[in-house]
Protein backbone atom coordinates (compact mmCIF):
# COMPACT_ATOMS: atom_id res chain seq x y z
CA UNK A 1 0.00 0.00 0.00
CA UNK A 2 1.53 3.16 -1.11
CA UNK A 3 1.05 6.15 1.48
CA UNK A 4 0.14 9.35 0.75
CA UNK A 5 3.37 11.98 0.90
CA UNK A 6 1.79 14.90 2.73
CA UNK A 7 1.14 14.95 6.82
CA UNK A 8 -2.32 16.21 6.03
CA UNK A 9 -3.12 13.26 3.37
CA UNK A 10 -2.01 10.73 5.99
CA UNK A 11 -3.80 12.58 8.96
CA UNK A 12 -6.90 12.46 7.02
CA UNK A 13 -6.46 8.92 5.62
CA UNK A 14 -5.61 7.63 8.95
CA UNK A 15 -8.67 9.37 11.01
CA UNK A 16 -10.99 9.24 7.97
CA UNK A 17 -10.49 5.52 7.73
CA UNK A 18 -10.59 5.00 11.53
CA UNK A 19 -14.20 6.90 11.92
CA UNK A 20 -15.32 4.41 8.90
CA UNK A 21 -14.56 1.52 10.60
CA UNK A 22 -16.05 3.20 13.98
CA UNK A 23 -19.05 3.93 11.98
CA UNK A 24 -19.74 0.46 10.50
CA UNK A 25 -19.84 -1.49 13.74
CA UNK A 26 -21.90 1.48 15.16
CA UNK A 27 -23.95 0.90 12.54
CA UNK A 28 -24.44 -2.54 12.83
CA UNK A 29 -24.32 -2.72 16.40
CA UNK A 30 -27.35 0.20 16.02
CA UNK A 31 -29.28 -1.65 13.39
CA UNK A 32 -28.93 -5.12 15.25
CA UNK A 33 -30.67 -3.55 18.32
CA UNK A 34 -33.23 -1.49 15.97
CA UNK A 35 -34.08 -4.74 14.26
CA UNK A 36 -34.70 -6.61 17.63
CA UNK A 37 -36.89 -4.06 18.95
CA UNK A 38 -38.79 -4.12 15.59
CA UNK A 39 -39.07 -8.07 15.38
CA UNK A 40 -40.07 -8.29 18.95
CA UNK A 41 -43.13 -5.47 18.63
CA UNK A 42 -44.41 -7.72 15.60
CA UNK A 43 -43.51 -11.56 17.47
CA UNK A 44 -45.53 -10.28 20.58
CA UNK A 45 -48.21 -9.02 18.60
CA UNK A 46 -48.17 -12.27 16.53
CA UNK A 47 -47.95 -14.56 19.82
CA UNK A 48 -51.01 -12.33 21.10
CA UNK A 49 -53.06 -13.33 18.38
CA UNK A 50 -51.78 -16.94 18.01
CA UNK A 51 -53.00 -17.69 22.07
CA UNK A 52 -56.24 -15.75 21.08
CA UNK A 53 -56.88 -18.39 18.08
CA UNK A 54 -56.12 -21.45 20.63
CA UNK A 55 -58.70 -20.43 23.11
CA UNK A 56 -62.05 -21.59 20.55
CA UNK A 57 -60.17 -24.71 19.16
CA UNK A 58 -59.36 -25.95 23.40
CA UNK A 59 -62.77 -25.34 23.86
CA UNK A 60 -64.31 -27.74 20.61
CA UNK A 61 -61.81 -30.05 21.99
CA UNK A 62 -63.32 -30.22 25.54
CA UNK A 63 -66.77 -30.25 24.28
CA UNK A 64 -66.32 -33.27 21.90
CA UNK A 65 -64.11 -35.25 24.65
CA UNK A 66 -67.22 -34.41 27.04
CA UNK A 67 -69.65 -35.29 24.18
CA UNK A 68 -71.14 -32.26 23.14
CA UNK A 69 -71.70 -31.45 19.41
CA UNK A 70 -69.86 -28.98 17.24
CA UNK A 71 -71.02 -27.80 13.90
CA UNK A 72 -69.23 -30.07 11.26
CA UNK A 73 -66.85 -26.48 10.34
CA UNK A 74 -66.44 -25.36 13.99
CA UNK A 75 -62.61 -25.31 13.43
CA UNK A 76 -63.26 -23.81 10.22
CA UNK A 77 -65.62 -20.98 11.25
CA UNK A 78 -63.57 -20.16 14.62
CA UNK A 79 -59.94 -19.78 12.31
CA UNK A 80 -61.63 -17.41 9.39
CA UNK A 81 -63.00 -15.29 12.31
CA UNK A 82 -59.83 -15.46 13.34
CA UNK A 83 -58.24 -13.82 10.60
CA UNK A 84 -60.74 -11.36 10.01
CA UNK A 85 -60.44 -9.67 13.28
CA UNK A 86 -56.59 -10.15 13.78
CA UNK A 87 -54.93 -6.58 12.63
CA UNK A 88 -52.13 -8.34 11.48
CA UNK A 89 -52.84 -10.03 7.70
CA UNK A 90 -52.69 -14.04 7.75
CA UNK A 91 -51.57 -15.65 5.10
CA UNK A 92 -51.93 -19.24 6.10
CA UNK A 93 -53.65 -20.87 8.76
CA UNK A 94 -52.66 -24.76 10.01
CA UNK A 95 -54.34 -27.11 12.68
CA UNK A 96 -52.25 -30.27 12.71
CA UNK A 97 -52.41 -32.86 14.96
CA UNK A 98 -49.74 -34.63 17.21
CA UNK A 99 -48.37 -36.53 13.85
CA UNK A 100 -48.24 -33.26 11.99
CA UNK A 101 -51.45 -33.99 9.71
CA UNK A 102 -53.76 -31.30 9.25
CA UNK A 103 -56.56 -31.57 11.14
CA UNK A 104 -59.13 -29.43 8.64
CA UNK A 105 -59.47 -30.15 5.17
CA UNK A 106 -57.39 -27.55 3.89
CA UNK A 107 -55.29 -24.40 4.36
CA UNK A 108 -57.61 -21.51 4.81
CA UNK A 109 -57.67 -18.51 2.55
CA UNK A 110 -56.56 -20.93 -0.48
CA UNK A 111 -52.97 -21.46 0.68
CA UNK A 112 -51.07 -24.17 -1.09
CA UNK A 113 -50.25 -26.74 1.64
CA UNK A 114 -46.62 -26.07 3.16
CA UNK A 115 -44.44 -28.65 4.13
CA UNK A 116 -45.20 -29.54 7.60
CA UNK A 117 -41.74 -30.38 8.02
CA UNK A 118 -40.68 -26.59 8.14
CA UNK A 119 -42.91 -25.87 10.99
CA UNK A 120 -41.02 -25.74 14.45
CA UNK A 121 -42.53 -24.49 17.39
CA UNK A 122 -42.20 -20.97 18.62
CA UNK A 123 -42.18 -18.26 16.02
CA UNK A 124 -39.73 -17.46 13.30
CA UNK A 125 -39.14 -15.17 10.17
CA UNK A 126 -38.63 -16.16 6.94
CA UNK A 127 -38.50 -15.85 2.91
CA UNK A 128 -41.02 -18.37 1.64
CA UNK A 129 -42.86 -18.59 -2.15
CA UNK A 130 -45.54 -15.49 -0.89
CA UNK A 131 -42.90 -13.65 0.07
CA UNK A 132 -41.62 -12.73 4.19
CA UNK A 133 -44.04 -14.53 6.74
CA UNK A 134 -43.86 -14.35 10.10
CA UNK A 135 -44.77 -17.81 11.51
CA UNK A 136 -46.08 -18.94 14.81
CA UNK A 137 -46.41 -22.18 16.10
CA UNK A 138 -48.23 -23.12 19.33
CA UNK A 139 -49.89 -26.41 20.93
CA UNK A 140 -53.37 -26.59 21.28
CA UNK A 141 -54.39 -28.31 25.05
CA UNK A 142 -54.84 -28.32 28.61
CA UNK A 143 -52.24 -28.26 31.35
CA UNK A 144 -50.35 -31.61 29.75
CA UNK A 145 -53.04 -32.74 27.49
CA UNK A 146 -51.90 -31.88 23.48
CA UNK A 147 -54.65 -32.48 20.88
CA UNK A 148 -52.54 -30.68 18.19
CA UNK A 149 -50.39 -27.18 17.17
CA UNK A 150 -52.07 -23.92 15.44
CA UNK A 151 -49.91 -22.41 12.82
CA UNK A 152 -50.39 -18.79 11.74
CA UNK A 153 -48.52 -17.24 8.87
CA UNK A 154 -48.70 -13.40 8.88
CA UNK A 155 -47.70 -11.43 6.66
CA UNK A 156 -44.02 -10.04 7.09
CA UNK A 157 -43.29 -7.35 4.35
CA UNK A 158 -44.55 -4.43 6.78
CA UNK A 159 -41.36 -6.06 9.34
CA UNK A 160 -39.59 -5.68 6.26
CA UNK A 161 -40.43 -2.40 5.06
CA UNK A 162 -39.46 -1.30 8.54
CA UNK A 163 -36.28 -2.91 8.97
CA UNK A 164 -35.29 -1.39 5.57
CA UNK A 165 -36.32 2.17 6.46
CA UNK A 166 -34.59 1.90 10.03
CA UNK A 167 -31.07 0.48 7.76
CA UNK A 168 -31.89 3.09 5.53
CA UNK A 169 -31.42 5.98 8.59
CA UNK A 170 -28.44 4.22 9.77
CA UNK A 171 -27.01 4.67 6.40
CA UNK A 172 -27.62 8.44 5.91
CA UNK A 173 -26.91 9.13 9.61
CA UNK A 174 -23.75 7.90 9.70
CA UNK A 175 -22.89 9.59 6.29
CA UNK A 176 -23.76 12.56 7.73
CA UNK A 177 -21.50 11.77 10.94
CA UNK A 178 -18.47 11.11 8.82
CA UNK A 179 -18.41 13.84 6.83
CA UNK A 180 -18.87 16.14 9.48
CA UNK A 181 -15.50 14.03 11.02
CA UNK A 182 -14.01 14.33 8.19
CA UNK A 183 -14.41 17.35 7.30
CA UNK A 184 -13.41 18.97 11.07
CA UNK A 185 -10.63 16.07 10.65
CA UNK A 186 -9.80 18.02 7.43
CA UNK A 187 -9.75 21.47 9.35
CA UNK A 188 -7.48 20.16 12.21
CA UNK A 189 -5.24 18.90 9.72
CA UNK A 190 -4.63 21.82 7.89
CA UNK A 191 -4.37 23.75 10.89
CA UNK A 192 -1.53 21.43 12.00
CA UNK A 193 0.31 20.91 9.08
CA UNK A 194 0.09 24.68 7.81
CA UNK A 195 2.07 25.47 11.03
CA UNK A 196 4.10 22.50 10.18
CA UNK A 197 4.87 23.81 6.97
CA UNK A 198 6.08 27.32 8.20
CA UNK A 199 8.42 25.58 10.36
CA UNK A 200 9.72 23.33 7.30
CA UNK A 201 9.87 26.90 5.29
CA UNK A 202 11.92 28.41 7.90
CA UNK A 203 14.13 25.47 7.98
CA UNK A 204 14.54 24.80 4.63
CA UNK A 205 15.33 28.77 3.94
CA UNK A 206 18.05 29.02 6.92
CA UNK A 207 21.41 29.81 5.55
CA UNK A 208 23.01 30.87 8.30
CA UNK A 209 21.90 34.74 7.52
CA UNK A 210 19.63 36.27 9.78
CA UNK A 211 15.82 36.09 8.89
CA UNK A 212 12.92 37.86 10.10
CA UNK A 213 10.44 35.33 8.90
CA UNK A 214 7.42 34.76 11.62
CA UNK A 215 7.25 31.19 13.24
CA UNK A 216 4.62 29.49 14.45
CA UNK A 217 3.70 30.78 18.18
CA UNK A 218 1.51 28.38 20.60
CA UNK A 219 2.55 26.16 23.72
CA UNK A 220 1.59 23.04 22.14
CA UNK A 221 4.75 20.62 20.78
CA UNK A 222 4.99 22.56 17.57
CA UNK A 223 5.31 25.99 19.24
CA UNK A 224 7.75 24.34 21.55
CA UNK A 225 9.36 22.98 18.45
CA UNK A 226 9.63 26.48 16.56
CA UNK A 227 10.71 28.25 19.60
CA UNK A 228 13.63 25.40 19.93
CA UNK A 229 14.72 26.20 16.39
CA UNK A 230 14.45 29.85 16.75
CA UNK A 231 16.76 29.22 20.13
CA UNK A 232 18.99 26.90 18.07
CA UNK A 233 19.10 29.09 14.76
CA UNK A 234 20.47 32.33 16.94
CA UNK A 235 23.14 30.18 18.64
CA UNK A 236 24.31 29.02 14.58
CA UNK A 237 24.27 32.60 13.91
CA UNK A 238 26.47 33.76 16.66
CA UNK A 239 28.61 30.57 16.51
CA UNK A 240 29.25 31.61 12.78
CA UNK A 241 29.88 35.18 14.26
CA UNK A 242 32.58 33.83 16.39
CA UNK A 243 33.76 31.46 13.45
CA UNK A 244 34.23 34.55 11.06
CA UNK A 245 36.16 36.78 14.19
CA UNK A 246 38.17 34.11 14.57
CA UNK A 247 38.88 33.44 10.96
CA UNK A 248 39.10 37.25 10.53
CA UNK A 249 42.18 37.00 13.38
CA UNK A 250 43.46 33.73 12.10
CA UNK A 251 44.18 35.77 8.74
CA UNK A 252 45.39 38.87 10.41
CA UNK A 253 47.78 36.56 12.16
CA UNK A 254 49.01 35.17 9.23
CA UNK A 255 48.68 38.89 7.59
CA UNK A 256 51.24 40.28 9.97
CA UNK A 257 53.61 37.13 9.84
CA UNK A 258 54.08 37.90 5.95
CA UNK A 259 54.35 41.20 6.48
CA UNK A 260 57.20 40.18 9.14
CA UNK A 261 58.75 38.58 6.52
CA UNK A 262 58.55 40.64 4.07
CA UNK A 263 59.43 43.20 6.14
CA UNK A 264 63.15 41.87 6.81
CA UNK A 265 63.70 42.09 3.26
CA UNK A 266 62.60 45.11 2.23
CA UNK A 267 64.82 46.40 5.56
CA UNK A 268 68.15 45.26 4.02
CA UNK A 269 67.05 46.45 0.76
CA UNK A 270 66.21 49.75 2.79
CA UNK A 271 69.65 49.48 5.38
CA UNK A 272 71.83 49.08 2.35
CA UNK A 273 71.78 52.40 0.48
CA UNK A 274 71.21 54.09 3.66
CA UNK A 275 74.39 53.04 4.64
CA UNK A 276 75.72 54.39 1.77
CA UNK A 277 74.13 57.73 2.03
CA UNK A 278 75.42 57.76 5.51
CA UNK A 279 78.75 57.03 4.82
CA UNK A 280 78.97 59.66 1.57
CA UNK A 281 77.81 62.43 3.88
CA UNK A 282 80.11 61.99 6.34
CA UNK A 283 83.06 61.57 3.56
CA UNK A 284 81.40 65.34 2.03
CA UNK A 285 81.63 66.63 5.50
CA UNK A 286 84.63 65.36 6.88
CA UNK A 287 86.89 65.62 4.02
CA UNK A 288 88.43 68.71 1.77
CA UNK A 289 87.27 67.04 -1.70
CA UNK A 290 87.49 68.47 -4.88
CA UNK A 291 84.64 69.19 -6.55
CA UNK A 292 84.46 66.16 -8.75
CA UNK A 293 84.52 63.87 -5.56
CA UNK A 294 81.80 65.49 -3.96
CA UNK A 295 79.62 65.06 -7.10
CA UNK A 296 80.46 61.64 -6.76
CA UNK A 297 79.26 61.04 -3.69
CA UNK A 298 75.90 63.01 -4.35
CA UNK A 299 75.49 61.01 -7.32
CA UNK A 300 75.65 58.00 -4.96
CA UNK A 301 73.48 59.57 -2.80
CA UNK A 302 70.71 60.15 -5.55
CA UNK A 303 71.43 56.55 -6.90
CA UNK A 304 70.85 55.65 -2.95
CA UNK A 305 67.37 57.52 -2.94
CA UNK A 306 66.43 56.16 -6.46
CA UNK A 307 66.72 52.39 -4.83
CA UNK A 308 64.97 53.53 -1.61
CA UNK A 309 62.35 54.83 -3.02
CA UNK A 310 61.94 51.81 -5.84
CA UNK A 311 61.20 49.50 -3.07
CA UNK A 312 58.86 52.19 -1.26
CA UNK A 313 57.34 52.40 -4.58
CA UNK A 314 56.97 48.41 -4.47
CA UNK A 315 55.41 48.61 -0.46
CA UNK A 316 52.70 51.42 -1.95
CA UNK A 317 51.85 49.43 -4.61
CA UNK A 318 51.38 46.39 -2.83
CA UNK A 319 49.29 48.91 -0.60
CA UNK A 320 46.76 50.62 -2.83
CA UNK A 321 46.03 47.33 -4.43
CA UNK A 322 44.23 46.52 -0.89
CA UNK A 323 40.68 46.93 -0.52
CA UNK A 324 37.40 45.46 -0.26
CA UNK A 325 35.44 46.33 -3.80
CA UNK A 326 35.04 43.17 -6.04
CA UNK A 327 36.87 44.10 -9.35
CA UNK A 328 38.03 42.40 -12.20
CA UNK A 329 41.44 41.48 -11.10
CA UNK A 330 44.64 39.83 -13.03
CA UNK A 331 46.23 36.90 -11.17
CA UNK A 332 49.87 37.66 -13.19
CA UNK A 333 49.80 41.50 -11.91
CA UNK A 334 49.37 40.05 -8.69
CA UNK A 335 52.48 37.36 -9.70
CA UNK A 336 54.55 40.27 -10.77
CA UNK A 337 54.03 42.69 -7.38
CA UNK A 338 54.58 39.87 -5.37
CA UNK A 339 57.66 38.66 -7.01
CA UNK A 340 59.63 42.27 -6.75
CA UNK A 341 58.62 42.69 -3.50
CA UNK A 342 60.35 39.06 -2.42
CA UNK A 343 63.55 40.34 -4.80
CA UNK A 344 65.79 40.55 -2.28
CA UNK A 345 64.37 36.83 -0.67
CA UNK A 346 64.95 35.57 -4.10
CA UNK A 347 68.09 36.71 -4.73
CA UNK A 348 69.60 35.95 -1.17
CA UNK A 349 69.47 32.23 -1.90
CA UNK A 350 70.28 32.52 -5.83
CA UNK A 351 67.03 30.94 -6.67
CA UNK A 352 66.75 30.50 -10.21
CA UNK A 353 62.98 31.94 -10.36
CA UNK A 354 61.16 31.23 -13.77
CA UNK A 355 58.06 33.19 -14.84
CA UNK A 356 55.70 31.42 -17.68
CA UNK A 357 52.96 33.90 -17.55
CA UNK A 358 49.65 33.64 -19.88
CA UNK A 359 49.50 37.36 -21.59
CA UNK A 360 45.91 36.83 -22.83
CA UNK A 361 45.02 35.59 -18.95
CA UNK A 362 41.33 36.45 -18.27
CA UNK A 363 40.77 38.41 -15.57
CA UNK A 364 38.82 37.17 -12.24
CA UNK A 365 35.92 38.72 -10.22
CA UNK A 366 37.28 39.41 -6.52
CA UNK A 367 38.83 41.89 -4.52
CA UNK A 368 42.43 42.80 -5.59
CA UNK A 369 44.19 42.26 -2.50
CA UNK A 370 43.26 38.35 -2.08
CA UNK A 371 44.94 37.34 -5.20
CA UNK A 372 48.17 39.39 -3.93
CA UNK A 373 47.86 36.78 -1.12
CA UNK A 374 47.58 33.59 -2.86
CA UNK A 375 50.97 34.80 -4.89
CA UNK A 376 51.97 35.95 -1.64
CA UNK A 377 51.76 32.65 0.64
CA UNK A 378 52.57 30.28 -2.38
CA UNK A 379 55.67 31.65 -3.17
CA UNK A 380 57.15 32.59 0.30
CA UNK A 381 56.61 28.93 0.39
CA UNK A 382 58.41 27.98 -2.22
CA UNK A 383 61.23 30.36 -1.30
CA UNK A 384 61.56 28.72 1.90
CA UNK A 385 61.36 25.07 0.69
CA UNK A 386 64.31 25.70 -2.13
CA UNK A 387 67.74 25.34 -1.07
CA UNK A 388 70.34 27.76 -2.30
CA UNK A 389 70.84 27.79 -5.65
CA UNK A 390 67.30 26.18 -6.10
CA UNK A 391 64.62 26.55 -8.84
CA UNK A 392 61.07 28.02 -8.86
CA UNK A 393 58.43 27.90 -11.36
CA UNK A 394 55.71 30.03 -11.72
CA UNK A 395 53.14 29.46 -14.27
CA UNK A 396 49.61 31.03 -15.44
CA UNK A 397 47.60 29.32 -18.11
CA UNK A 398 43.57 29.66 -19.13
CA UNK A 399 42.15 26.47 -19.49
CA UNK A 400 38.27 25.58 -20.28
CA UNK A 401 37.02 28.43 -18.71
CA UNK A 402 39.70 28.20 -15.92
CA UNK A 403 42.37 30.14 -14.69
CA UNK A 404 45.43 27.53 -13.69
CA UNK A 405 48.67 29.31 -11.15
CA UNK A 406 51.04 26.86 -10.46
CA UNK A 407 53.89 27.43 -8.21
CA UNK A 408 56.12 24.51 -7.93
CA UNK A 409 59.63 24.27 -6.33
CA UNK A 410 62.63 21.32 -6.26
CA UNK A 411 63.54 21.87 -2.81
CA UNK A 412 62.87 19.17 -0.13
CA UNK A 413 58.90 18.29 -0.82
CA UNK A 414 56.58 17.14 2.13
CA UNK A 415 56.81 13.80 3.61
CA UNK A 416 53.74 11.33 2.44
CA UNK A 417 52.30 11.27 6.41
CA UNK A 418 52.26 15.49 6.47
CA UNK A 419 49.71 15.36 3.55
CA UNK A 420 46.69 14.81 4.96
CA UNK A 421 47.36 17.54 7.66
CA UNK A 422 49.09 19.79 4.89
CA UNK A 423 46.00 22.41 4.84
CA UNK A 424 45.22 22.15 8.84
CA UNK A 425 45.69 25.21 10.59
CA UNK A 426 48.76 25.85 12.74
CA UNK A 427 50.33 22.82 11.10
CA UNK A 428 54.02 23.80 9.96
CA UNK A 429 56.99 21.48 9.03
CA UNK A 430 59.44 24.44 9.45
CA UNK A 431 61.63 25.54 12.33
CA UNK A 432 60.13 27.28 15.26
CA UNK A 433 59.59 31.47 14.50
CA UNK A 434 59.49 30.74 10.96
CA UNK A 435 55.98 29.87 10.32
CA UNK A 436 52.67 30.04 11.68
CA UNK A 437 51.41 27.15 10.10
CA UNK A 438 48.58 29.42 8.85
CA UNK A 439 49.93 29.76 4.92
CA UNK A 440 48.13 26.98 3.34
CA UNK A 441 44.94 27.27 5.89
CA UNK A 442 44.45 30.66 4.56
CA UNK A 443 45.41 30.19 1.13
CA UNK A 444 42.64 27.05 0.90
CA UNK A 445 39.79 29.36 2.16
CA UNK A 446 40.63 32.05 -0.18
CA UNK A 447 40.39 29.65 -3.19
CA UNK A 448 37.59 28.03 -2.04
CA UNK A 449 35.67 31.39 -0.81
CA UNK A 450 36.44 32.14 -4.84
CA UNK A 451 34.65 28.90 -6.13
CA UNK A 452 38.22 27.36 -6.88
CA UNK A 453 40.06 24.44 -6.05
CA UNK A 454 44.24 23.78 -4.68
CA UNK A 455 46.05 20.86 -6.07
CA UNK A 456 49.10 19.52 -4.02
CA UNK A 457 51.47 17.12 -5.70
CA UNK A 458 55.01 16.50 -4.05
CA UNK A 459 57.38 13.88 -4.08
CA UNK A 460 59.88 13.76 -0.67
CA UNK A 461 62.76 15.23 -1.11
CA UNK A 462 62.18 16.10 -5.11
CA UNK A 463 59.79 19.54 -4.73
CA UNK A 464 56.12 20.33 -4.66
CA UNK A 465 53.58 21.73 -6.96
CA UNK A 466 50.84 23.59 -6.16
CA UNK A 467 48.12 24.07 -8.76
CA UNK A 468 45.36 26.63 -8.03
CA UNK A 469 42.61 26.77 -10.38
CA UNK A 470 39.72 29.62 -10.70
CA UNK A 471 37.16 30.34 -12.69
CA UNK A 472 37.95 33.62 -15.06
CA UNK A 473 35.52 36.49 -15.58
CA UNK A 474 34.87 36.50 -19.43
CA UNK A 475 33.30 39.65 -20.49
Amino acid sequence: MILPTTLKSRLFLVFGSLMVIVMFIASITVFEKMKSLILEKHLESAQRVTHMGTIPLVDGLLAAETGGTLPVDYYERSLRTLMKQSKQEILYAYFLDENGQSLLPQALNNINIINPESFKLGTSVSYQQNGWVLQTMYDVGVSTKVWGYLVLGFDAVQIHREVKQVLFLIYVASGIVILIVLFATNIIAETMTRRLNQLSVAVDRFNLIPDSEALPESDDEIGRLAKNFNQFRQRLLQSRLNLKQSERNLFHAEKLASIGRLAAGVAHEINNPLTGIRHSINNILEDDLSTVDRNQYLNLIDDALKNIESVISKLLGFSRRKGDDRSDSSMNDAISTVVKLLDFSIQSKSVDFTSELDLELPPVHCNPNVLDELAMNLIMNAIDASDVGGKILCTTRFDNNNILFCIEDWGHGIRHQDLPKIFEPFFTTKDVGRGTGLGLYVTQEIVRGLGGKIHLSTIPHSGAKFTIKLPATIS
